[in-house]
């Protein structure tokens, strides 16, 4: 039914968009849904895998600084297969996120704009599904980019690693006999360990993506079975749509 949902969705901007001039990006991004089909294996399917680092939390004020990403296909990571660069947010990066993900003023003077990261990071993205750990907050960002660039918001289907835990109670190594693991407000580096997956370079986009990543499968493995699990189960549980 979600995935029917979107498709609609999806029909109605194409048909809006019919008579008006759009890029090959914007063209590409409006067919991301194409092809997926409820009953496919979850494996089979392409992923990106997205973290972004900004200015601060606040939704209506703060910006990128940083976007990583990685792609994911057959059940694991693609080798060399990555996206990261810093962004110049074009505002002050407040001193308790420069403490958190380490990237100071100094650093990103000389970057580009969100918006021109973005264009690239779109042509990566493709139309493959988005996962990402509290997924909103990052969906934000890069719509307000999509809706600059291109007057519509992005059409990839996106998954969110926090919902995938949370509704699917998944247990963890540290508390096998704990009903579920509550993720809400819990950060990604504390998720990562107590599922056993190593956490290297914290709070880096591509240091959180590739955490992300390793999140996805480890629990589409244990708690959603694997090779046997269907996209549709993943859309109903984990799904923003």
């Amino acid at each position: 039914m979600q995935l029917a949902l979107a498709r609609m969705r999806n029909r109605l901007l194409q048909k809006r968009l019919r008579k008006q001039g759009v890029d090959s990006l914007a063209v590409r991004n409006l067919h991301a849904l194409d092809g997926l089909r409820s009953g496919a294996k979850a494996l089979s399917c392409r992923y990106v895998v997205v973290d972004l680092e900004t200015t601060g939390l606040s939704l209506a004020r703060d910006r990128v600084v940083s976007v990583g990403a990685v792609r994911l296909e057959q059940g694991g990571a693609l080798a060399g297969d990555f996206f990261y660069e810093l962004v110049n947010p074009g505002c002050p990066i407040s001193g308790e996120s420069q403490k958190i993900h380490g990237i100071a003023p100094s650093m990103v003077a000389g970057a580009r704009c969100f918006e021109e990261v973005f264009s690239d990071f779109l042509a990566y993205l493709g139309g493959n599904i988005i996962v990402a750990h509290h997924a909103r907050f990052d969906l934000h960002f890069l719509n307000m980019a999509m809706r600059r660039a291109h007057g519509f918001e992005l059409q990839n289907l996106v998954l969110d690693t926090e919902l995938m835990c949370r509704h699917h109670k998944v247990r963890t190594p540290m508390m096998p006999f704990a009903p579920m693991v509550n993720p809400t407000g819990m950060n990604l580096g504390k998720l990562a360990r107590e599922l056993g997956i190593r956490v290297g370079d914290r709070h880096t986009a591509i240091g959180d993506a590739v955490m992300t990543a390793g999140i996805f499968l480890k629990v589409l493995e244990n708690n959603f079975g694997g090779g046997r699990c269907t996209l549709g189960r993943l859309i109903w549980s984990a799904g923003l749509i």
